[in-house]
């Protein structure tokens, strides 16, 4: 017997709540699964701070500007590293029946946060941004010339920065492969940016915000083209720093950065002057050979030792992180100052080249 209309309407309904119901349980799985897995990483996270001794109170300030979309907004939090995974913390959201939403403001977030007390706290209208300092750190600044800085902003004497950057107790997991008792142990490290700073600083509160800034910069993407050329973090910086001291010009770092490469692929020394000048108290404009005999002793010294130097010679920008992992297609081993306005140099890959070169651009003193 055929079925009549009003049971075919009966089936047809019985069919749209059966597909609503697995639907509803589909949901409510995922949400289970999420919940489960963010419960198991906050749990391992936490665990492993404490081990770090990363304080729980550790916090720092974000801002939305105004028509900034949520993808955008969950983008910047999983750059500066307050949240883990973007999709994830959107999903979660949208589950929430929250996915957008949020107010334009300034909002101090705790590092610790999950997501739900993130997305909470990102709803909540911001008082006004309490009285701040701003400070700017310019790309291949050294320790030194922040702590001159500082100390010229009346915030702390020189020596205290230097002395806290040196001793001071900082738990980043890229920290943990660096020298306790390297001399300016965390060169390299603290991220040239524009900060914010609270009323009164302490070297601590400086040091940690770049330390995190820092952190949040390093991708996913660095890390799997760090593990490509067999290369530590420590390695990448050390060579970043040099490329920022060497050129001003952006079209060149990656062309220094394949010189660096190449001169360490064929075991020559770098012979980079920045990094004797990183030895000098006053260093000249330009070095002569007194100058790196007068230095042969500091492991800086790369026309005196093999390889790299022992530490960074300043604070690369993330242009000179990026030159170091990506050198350019070439085989240059050599390369000389040829305009002292721009900063432009001449590249070279024979020693014959060079040494022509050098005597067309500075003549042959």
């Amino acid at each position: 017997m055929k079925p009549n209309k009003a049971d075919k309407t009966v089936n047809f309904l019985m069919y749209l709540a059966g597909m609503a119901f697995n639907l509803t349980l589909m949901v409510v799985l995922v949400f289970l699964v999420i919940n489960a897995f963010s419960w198991g990483y906050n749990t391992g996270e936490n665990f492993a701070n404490e081990m770090l001794e990363q304080g729980d109170d550790y916090s720092i300030e974000f801002y939305i500007p105004h028509d900034t979309p949520p993808s955008e907004i969950a983008r910047q939090l999983e750059d500066m590293g307050i949240i883990h995974n973007r999709h994830m913390f959107r999903l979660e959201l949208f589950l929430r029946g929250s996915s957008g939403d949020f107010i334009a403001g300034t909002y101090t977030v705790n590092l610790n946060m999950n997501n739900v007390e993130l997305n909470r706290a990102l709803r909540v209208r911001p008082e006004e941004l309490a009285p701040h300092h701003v400070i700017q750190i310019r790309e291949g600044m050294t320790i030194r010339d922040m702590a001159a800085y500082f100390e010229y902003r009346g915030f702390f004497s020189a020596e205290e920065f230097i002395h806290t950057a040196q001793y001071g107790r900082f738990s980043f997991g890229f920290l943990l492969d660096v020298p306790m008792d390297r001399p300016n142990r965390l060169e390299g490290y603290l991220f040239p940016d524009t900060y914010q700073i609270p009323m009164n600083p302490s070297p601590v509160d400086i040091i940690t915000r770049m330390l995190h800034n820092f952190s949040g910069r390093f991708t996913d993407d660095h890390f799997e083209r760090m593990e490509e050329l067999n290369m530590s973090m420590d390695d990448v910086i050390i060579m970043a720093s040099i490329i920022e001291r060497e050129t001003r010009l952006a079209s060149e770092r990656p062309i220094v950065s394949q010189v660096i490469h190449e001169r360490l692929r064929v075991n020559m020394r770098l012979e980079m002057c920045s990094t004797v000048k990183y030895a000098m108290a006053e260093p000249p404009i330009r070095l002569n050979n007194a100058d790196i005999d007068r230095y042969a002793h500091s492991l800086h010294n790369t026309y005196r030792h093999n390889g790299l130097p022992i530490g960074p010679i300043a604070s690369p920008g993330l242009a000179s992180i990026n030159a170091a992992l990506w050198p350019a297609d070439s085989t240059y081993l050599f390369f000389v100052l040829r305009d002292e306005e721009t900063g432009a140099h001449h590249f070279s890959h024979t020693l014959a080249e060079h040494n022509a070169a050098t005597d067309r651009y500075l003549g042959s003193s």
